[in-house]
Order: C-alpha cells, then structure tokens, then sequence
C-alpha cells in the first residue's frame, strides 16, 4: 500500500527528519509514501492539496498562514487527508479538534511519539477502503457507499437509508429489519441510538445525555435502552481513530 505524503514546514532539519522517520516507518511496516515538502502552507496549498493521504502540519510558521487556518481551508474543501501537527507550541496544538486532526507531535520530534502517529494514521487509512451495499428498492437495485451513509432509520418495516453526498442529503427506501441491517455492518464503525437509528460514527459530529448530532445538523434521540452501548462504541471509535479531545 502506498500513501502520498505531505510535509508542510517552514524549518527543513524537522522535514528531513520526519523524512528520515517515514523512511523507517515504510521499510519496518511494510507501507510505500510518496513524500512531498513545502516550506510554506502557501505553497502547500497552491500544490493540490485534495491527493494527499497524511499530512504533517506545523502550526505557527511566521509570516504565512497557520498551519490551524490551512486545516480549517482543507476540510472546507472537503478534503479527508489525515492531519497530524507538528509543533513546538502543545498549547495551539489542543485545537486541532476543531479540524478533525489525528493528533499533534511536539518539537523535537521523538520517534515514539512518531511511531504512535502513525500506527493510528494507518489504521484509519485501512478502515478507509471504500465499503459499499446492495440495497433492494420498490424500483430496483441502489448501491450506497458506506461512507457516504449517515444513519438507517425505521419506520413501520421500511427502511431508510440517509445518504449524504457532499451539502446533499438524499433517502433510499426498502423494506426490512434495522436488526438485520446491524449485523451486516457489524464490523464498520455503525452504533444504534435507539430502537429507530442505526448510525454512521463517522458523521456523528456532537453528543448529549439524550441526543447525537449529525453531520447535515440533523439530531437524533438517543434512547435509555441504547445509551450505554451507543456511548462505548463512540469511546471506542474516538480512541481507535485518534479523535483529539479538547
């Protein structure tokens, strides 16, 4: 498996080092990069930001964009590149949920620290492959990515599948159990909130006592039933993907 790799840092000894350590990392794992550096977020972002798998971002690089403002302009355009800060500054670093970053390593680089970056920068990438489903509606056959899925809902032996594509949110319809829809997604990071929901964690962007907010805006009622289940898969998801917490 090979990853395309960005370094974006205004200081070339950290870049070689960190060069250096993903050299190590690929022949020890087994795991190809095609590693590009900048020296400016600047010319980061006029390279082409939407092919990168990881990358590594300094924070505070004077007289340019900070590395928190150019992961805020990645995920406005989308972009699902994984983000670790690389920093000399832990207490900017701490932000970084706020842009989904995987994680921050402090300057000087450790190379466990490194390492622990990127155990967890790797798994995620894996459980990325794209997963899809075959579901059978009223008019045929519909092929969802599993990605793309932000919950199943039931209602009355139908089934619906929300389905957000980009700013859109469209709903596939069929008749089924949300109990045999579970267990086919039983091994992806899927949670019910109750008797009604089965949700995607990856679209789960805030959770109450009672409530799970999605990734439309959309919130959903978590049940007494469900809660504590749906409460350690979440815990779970967060600690296996890496997910700061501020």
């Amino acid at each position: 498996m090979a990853y395309i790799v960005a370094l974006v840092d205004d200081e070339s000894v950290v870049s070689a080092q960190l060069e250096a350590l993903l050299a190590e990392y690929g022949q020890t794992n087994g795991v190809d990069f095609e590693i590009h550096k900048f020296g400016s977020t600047k010319e980061f972002l006029d390279s082409g930001t939407k092919r990168y798998d990881i990358i590594f971002l300094d924070i505070n690089l004077p007289n340019d964009i900070n590395g928190l403002e150019t992961a805020k302009m990645l995920r406005a355009e989308y972009s699902k590149a994984i983000i670790i800060f690389c920093t000399s500054y832990a207490q900017y670093a701490v932000n970084g949920y706020e842009v989904g970053a995987l994680s921050y390593i402090i300057k000087p680089v450790e190379k466990d620290s490194f390492i622990n970056s990127m155990n967890r920068a790797v798994n995620v990438l894996k459980h990325r492959v794209e997963h899809k489903m075959l579901v059978r509606t009223v008019d045929g056959q519909e092929l969802i990515n599993i990605s793309e899925l932000m919950y199943v809902e039931v209602m009355v032996h139908n089934l619906f599948f929300h389905v957000k594509k980009g700013d859109e949110v469209g709903v596939v319809r069929t008749r089924g159990s949300l109990n045999e829809i579970a267990d086919r997604l039983s091994n992806l990071n899927f949670a019910r909130c109750s008797s009604c929901y089965l949700i995607n964690l990856a679209h789960v962007t805030g959770v109450g006592k009672k409530y799970v907010q999605l990734s439309d805006g959309n919130t959903l009622t978590i049940s007494r039933k469900f809660s504590k289940d749906f409460t350690n898969k979440f815990m779970r998801y967060i600690a296996e993907f890496g997910v700061i917490d501020g």
